[in-house]
């Protein structure tokens, strides 16, 4: 019994350490973009370079942990869909407006880190990790199949691969374009994507 306290302050110890290089993390990106080095990072974070090492093997490890991190908040605002009662199309539409809200709410470090996953999942030989998204967006469309609200004409997978293919691309524009009015083209987009989905 005298070990149980100790592993369990261990354990919380190291996932503060954690959260606080990925909050440091997070705040450069959002301020230096993608010239913040391990060192500033583990320096913001008050640990030390190899302290950085010992969590994330790379930058790219540590970018990566941060898409997870959004991954886990999309999935919650699917979860929210899922709960009300509302059509496959509002719920699409709304997932595209979520994005947008939040990237207006934090623009610096939305463009950044959508740029860093991009470049990194691009080349990326996880397709586990790669897929994430889609999977997310496929849980949308299995429920519009039981509501009867979604086209049977293709495959599931397919349809999921589609909107997030929609979505990507107008994250891509907005990333190129500062000027881009986000609210509007990601309603538009989202829009688009949910009329390609209802049944024929």
């Amino acid at each position: 019994m005298s070990d149980a306290a100790p592993v369990g302050r261990r354990e919380k110890n190291k996932q503060q350490t954690r959260d606080r290089l990925l909050t440091a993390a997070r705040e450069l990106l959002g301020t230096r973009g993608t010239d913040a080095t391990v060192e500033e990072i583990a320096e913001r974070a008050e640990v030390s370079r190899a302290t950085f090492f010992n969590y994330f093997p790379s930058k790219d490890d540590l970018v990566g942990a941060l898409y997870v991190e959004l991954m886990g908040l999309f999935s919650s605002v699917v979860d929210s869909m899922l709960r009300q009662p509302m059509s496959t199309y509002d719920r699409v539409v709304g997932v595209f407006i979520d994005f947008a809200q939040t990237s207006e709410a934090d623009p610096d470090y939305m463009r950044v880190v959508t740029g860093e996953i991009e470049r990194i999942y691009s080349a990326s030989e996880n397709p586990e990790r790669s897929h994430l998204f889609t999977a997310q967006v496929r849980r949308l469309i299995d429920a519009g199949h039981g509501q009867g609200d979604v086209r049977t004409d293709h495959p599931v997978e397919f349809l999921a691969q589609m909107v997030a293919a929609i979505y990507v691309s107008t994250m891509r524009y907005w990333r190129l374009d500062p000027d881009l009015k986000i609210i509007e083209t990601f309603e538009r987009a989202g829009r688009y994507a949910a009329e390609s989905l209802l049944p024929r």
